[in-house]
């Protein structure tokens, strides 16, 4: 008798410890704290499409879409906070000015790289009307010429003397505003010497 009730306590106490371990392993797991944002700081030089460069984005796009306070993706600030997206962000429309002629701007000020650029953009102005002419010549005034000869874009840029101007990445792929300023920016340095057959 008394080892069947040793045997009765000892299956007792088996049921209570499994059946505590099922409650304990029925808890819901705690979900992992998701992380803070990745903020950005605009610095001297800096476009969309470089900081989506540095950041391994396929595009500039996405830093476009995450960041609301930015009005146009041709221009950001020094000091600017920019959000680097960790996944899907939903797109948002770009603004008419993106995608309207705009005239040179000082090269410190123009930032992002607008890589959805029509052939036949062709915005006025520009050195007295002698960059106009330029672009005319050079390339047709398409923007996005890139014949593999070595030289893009509507001012047939070489890609030393895109970077020697402020330009990062290929001028084919810069905004017409982008390449107008810096276009502007060579020949205040250095007037028509860059376009020797077709400055006028």
């Amino acid at each position: 008798m008394r080892k069947q009730l040793i045997a009765m306590t000892l299956a007792l106490g088996a049921t209570v410890a499994l059946s505590g371990s099922a409650h304990a392993s029925s808890k819901p797991a705690t979900p992992a704290p998701t992380p803070a944002p990745k903020v950005h700081e605009v610095q001297p030089g800096e476009s969309l499409s470089l900081i989506a460069d540095q950041e391994k984005l396929e595009s500039w796009r996405p830093l476009w879409d995450a960041n609301p306070a930015l009005t146009n993706p041709d221009i950001i600030n020094v000091g600017d906070k920019v959000t680097i997206p960790t996944g899907p962000v939903p797109e948002r429309p770009l603004p008419a000015a993106a995608m309207a002629p705009a005239a040179a701007a000082p090269v410190t000020t123009l930032r992002a790289v607008v890589r959805t650029t029509p052939a036949t953009y062709a915005p006025s102005g520009g050195a007295d009307g002698v960059l106009s002419g330029i672009r005319l010549r050079e390339s047709g005034g398409n923007y996005a010429t890139n014949t593999g000869n070595g030289y893009y874009g509507a001012y047939q840029f070489s890609l030393g003397t895109w970077r020697s101007v402020g330009g990062s990445g290929l001028p084919s792929d810069a905004s017409p505003a982008e390449q107008d300023a810096r276009a502007a920016a060579l020949y205040a340095q250095r007037g028509c010497s860059p376009w020797p057959n077709t400055c006028r």
